[in-house]
């Protein structure tokens, strides 16, 4: 198991792509802080993987708010001894044409998406710092975060932010011995999509069809490349957006 042992963060871990991942670094051997926005949101996801044998700590906080944050790593800190591994995946979507977004909505998408990793990451790796040993950022961004999509200005501008958030902590950090990568993934099966696929607001047969490899990510594929950056295999690996999407951002044409 590569990550045996090693203290991992996963915020947004209650279902999609938070608990894919939670589940997966579970199975690698790490003991995985579970975070929700609330404890009992996070629980669904610990009792799976303590019944796989695995070590789980559910918590709850709003990303976007300093004081909880704090009060979560402390709890990291006091319960599993320190943190080696966060992953700011937690995030939000609320499609709307521009000139009917609203501040609050602005506030809410920009809140979660950008200010959730910058104060989750800053906590993070104040701690890693003060236990004196190396660790590693992975922040779940998007296509969105390098391409323009209508009706998505909140969460283009908020994953746009996290990309380039990603690229000025890995300078930062280097010498701290903290790895800081991003994960772009395209359109994954998830719940948020299939609501939007219900709302008839994404065509998910078109977009199978616009995908080179012709189908949907799986909440799997994001977990997997996620155990590779966190990896020693990846020790070399630092400021990087890597795009997981099956072929489409290379896929220029239409």
């Amino acid at each position: 198991m590569s990550l045996a042992d090693k203290v991992t963060v996963v915020t947004g871990a209650s279902r999609g792509i938070g608990k894919a991942i939670s589940l997966a670094f579970a199975a690698e051997g790490a003991a995985v802080a579970c975070v929700a926005t609330s404890e009992e949101n996070a629980r669904g996801t610990v009792e799976e993987i303590m019944a796989a044998g695995g070590r789980a700590l559910a918590l709850g906080a709003r990303v976007e708010r300093s004081a909880e944050v704090l009060a979560l790593f402390d709890r990291v800190r006091t319960e599993l001894g320190g943190v080696d591994i966060l992953i700011n995946n937690a995030g939000v979507v609320g499609p709307v044409p521009v000139l009917e977004m609203s501040e609050e909505e602005w506030d809410r998408q920009l809140g979660v998406n950008a200010k959730g990793p910058f104060l989750c990451s800053q906590a993070a790796a104040r701690l890693m710092q003060s236990q004196g040993r190396e660790g590693c950022v992975i922040n779940i961004g998007s296509i969105a975060g390098e391409n323009a999509f209508p009706h998505r200005i909140g969460y283009c501008a908020s994953k746009a932010a996290l990309h380039h958030m990603t690229r000025v902590m890995a300078l930062e950090w280097a010498p701290l011995g903290i790895r800081v990568n991003c994960i772009a993934p395209g359109y994954i099966l998830t719940d948020i999509f299939k609501q939007l696929a219900a709302q008839g607001i994404l065509d998910q047969p078109a977009m199978e069809k616009r995908i080179p490899q012709g189908r949907l990510g799986e909440v799997e594929d994001i977990a997997q490349a996620a155990i590779y950056l966190a990896g020693a295999q990846a020790k070399y690996i630092t400021g990087t957006v890597l795009t997981v999407d099956g072929g489409w951002d290379a896929y220029g044409y239409l």
